[in-house]
């Protein structure tokens, strides 16, 4: 490695950087200099150009762009086009003016523009590919070796930085371990990681629209083929950059190992989590009620996961929970098997009422909203004779749980208060009766109290 920094290798690089500025047209050897300045003159105007340019047509496309109503691919890349409306100006204008120099005069007195063209092509080339990659950090970091690469190609030292990178490494037994391994290894292996992730999204949202398999086995068919993709990019990404797997042995038993002692509960939750997918016991779209330790939590399945469930409750908050709780708790699946769920409100009404009456209002009121099934129909029965009312009971059947149970027992309330107060049912309130027990005579007097004595008021 001591080799590069050498005087000979720094002398070397120098004669290379002038007689690179020579043939760009900068260097100031002789008259040269004069289609230095007048390059690095045009590039300012084609620079201001492109500004004002901009300027008057910016508003313009972003106002064409607002009014479309279109979310398509085109229309996404249209508005990524927009956000970089200015370098793409520059760039038009750019090659315009090294058109027209090369017309004039000799092609080596344009060199440095076309230099700062083809760098500011390879900009926007990989920064609309990179804008694929939904990982903003993974595009960033895409992006910029991409770009880095490509400017070394452009300035023509592409191979010499590849040797020193290569020289700069460390061995390890039989493993020699550079910095351009290093690196290869985290390009290619981000590449085709990307890809896999890329291609189970897709699948995906394929499977999830055939119709003929279950949300079970859409969610465990998309987790194991994102899974053994992600292994085969892994492998495919070690195997290209030239390490032997073998080599691994050795590492995999030992992460074999801290995986069964440190990471337990990441496993359980895991295997708990294709349990619940093999099973189907819990799928989403399911209604359930958990008993959890701050309380009972009711919600439906919002996302079934590897880790974890996501519930969502009726105030919109998503709730998640580990995979091993669903397996080692108690859970009630309100739509497990049939998505019918059937309800029971209990109502009481006077003694003085007449009670065959306040049953057909109480099952007009149930019938009177969609969400109750007409099929089995409502039912309303008495059950009891209570201390202060006798007690009824209104059973009725709904087909979707996941709209809540409790906001439509109150509209049902509300109803038949409503038809309790037309036809003057009581709804009576809870009555004690007082006896009160005397050895003698009770001796009830009106008037003024007895004064006191004088003495005793002082």
């Amino acid at each position: 490695m001591d080799q590069y920094f050498s005087s000979q290798t720094l002398n070397t690089l120098m004669a290379k950087l002038n007689e690179w500025l020579a043939a760009s047209g900068l260097s100031l050897e002789g008259g040269l200099w004069v289609w230095a300045l007048v390059q690095l003159a045009v590039l300012a105007v084609v620079f201001g150009v492109a500004r004002f340019i901009t300027g008057q047509l910016a508003p313009f496309v972003e106002a064409k762009l607002a009014e479309s109503e279109d979310k398509s691919r085109l229309e996404r890349f249209l508005v990524l086009a927009s956000s970089k409306l200015h370098y793409i100006v520059f760039l038009f204008s750019l090659w315009i003016a090294i058109a027209i120099m090369r017309a004039a005069t000799w092609p080596s007195r344009s060199h440095f523009l076309s230099v700062v063209a083809s760098l500011v092509t390879a900009w926007l080339v990989i920064s609309f590919t990179s804008s694929l990659i939904r990982n903003k950090t993974l595009a960033k970091m895409i992006a910029t070796i991409a770009w880095i690469i490509a400017a070394l190609n452009i300035f023509g030292i592409l191979d010499d930085a590849i040797v020193l990178l290569d020289s700069l490494a460390i061995v390890l037994g039989k493993v020699r371990v550079s910095a351009l391994l290093v690196i290869k290894s985290l390009i290619i292996c981000s590449l085709l990681i990307w890809a896999a992730l890329a291609l189970s999204r897709f699948a995906e949202e394929r499977l999830a629209k055939v119709e003929d398999l279950t949300p079970s086995v859409q969610v465990l068919t998309g987790k194991i083929l994102r899974i053994a993709l992600l292994a085969v990019a892994v492998l495919t990404a070690l195997n290209v950059v030239g390490i032997d797997l073998t080599a691994l042995a050795v590492f995999s038993g030992a992460l074999g190992l801290g995986i069964g002692f440190g990471l337990q509960k990441i496993v359980s939750n895991l295997i708990s989590g294709i349990i619940l997918l093999l099973d189907k016991s819990i799928k989403p779209g399911d209604v359930i009620e958990i008993q959890t330790v701050s309380g009972t939590k009711y919600g439906w399945v919002e996302h079934l996961g590897a880790r974890y469930t996501s519930v969502r409750s009726r105030d919109g908050t998503d709730t998640l929970f580990p995979n091993e709780i669903f397996i080692a708790s108690p859970v009630t699946n309100w739509s497990h098997g049939d998505r019918r769920i059937r309800q029971r409100l209990s109502i009481g009404v006077s003694y003085d009422a007449d009670v065959e009456k306040a049953m057909e209002l109480c099952k007009e009121a149930a019938s009177e909203f969609d969400r109750i099934l007409k099929s089995p129909a409502p039912v309303c029965l008495l059950i009891g004779f209570g201390e202060s009312s006798i007690d009824l009971e209104l059973r009725f059947w709904q087909a979707n749980p996941e709209g809540g149970l409790r906001n439509l027992a109150s509209q049902v309330y509300v109803s038949i208060w409503k038809k309790f107060k037309e036809e003057g049912v009581e709804i009576p309130f809870p009555q004690r009766d007082l006896h009160l027990r005397s050895t003698g005579d009770l001796k009830v007097t009106a008037g003024d109290p007895p004064s006191e004595p004088a003495d005793k008021a002082a």
